[in-house]
């Protein structure tokens, strides 16, 4: 089951009236019902099923794995970054990858490259945010891309999250970046499907 997000509820006015001027004036008739039904679609919101276990991180994101590359970070040290590319076909509610609590959050402006094209997209505008727990620190960038214009990050700082909470939303289509510390084994490859809250990105090692 899902729910429309409200935060879609201005653009599916306007694509309703955009719709309803296709269909009366135009006389476009089921085409020009198209944009009222993909922007509602777009903000859709399921239900999803989160897998039991303290050792688990979740991907962040609806999308397909487009990288997995070892880095460095200032909270972090030397950590395993995996990219989740989503689509405007993609949901684009983002999700809390591990429980914990929002250690620090900042915005960092930038430019809009297309979000599947490499190294450009370090340029880009971002949300980033570190969940601390017990296990370590843990990085997800929100990042804008091409059509991409706003990002949305929820919790505030200090606030405490749960693995599969929803924390945000990015409109429209974009990039998900989950840095992991050393300790946390990968569990994709590039090119997997994955799902916000559902599939598991990386094993935890006690």
């Amino acid at each position: 089951m899902s729910i429309i997000r409200k935060e879609g509820h201005p653009f599916i006015a306007i694509s309703a009236l955009v719709s309803l001027f296709l269909v009366f004036a135009a006389r476009l008739r089921v085409i020009g019902l198209v944009p009222v039904v993909f922007v509602t679609w777009f903000f859709r919101d399921p239900q999803r099923d989160i897998p039991e276990g303290d050792d688990l991180v979740l991907s962040p994101a609806d999308g397909t794995v487009s990288d997995i590359s070892e880095v460095d970070d200032e909270h972090i040290g030397t950590c395993t970054k995996v990219s989740v590319f989503m689509s405007v076909f993609n949901v684009h509610v983002n999700r809390a990858s591990v429980s914990g609590t929002v250690m620090k959050k900042s915005y960092r402006p930038g430019k809009f490259h297309m979000a599947n094209i490499g190294k450009k997209t370090e340029e880009n505008e971002r949300m980033i945010h570190y969940i601390k727990n017990q296990d370590g620190v843990f990085r997800i960038d929100q990042v804008a891309g091409l059509i991409a214009r706003r990002i949305s990050f929820w919790p505030k700082e200090e606030a405490s999250v749960d693995a599969g909470q929803r924390i945000g939303l990015i409109r429209f289509g974009s990039l998900l970046e989950c840095y992991m510390p050393k300790n946390v084994n990968i569990a994709v490859n590039k090119g997997d499907t994955v799902y916000a809250g559902e599939s598991v990105i990386g094993r935890i090692i006690r």
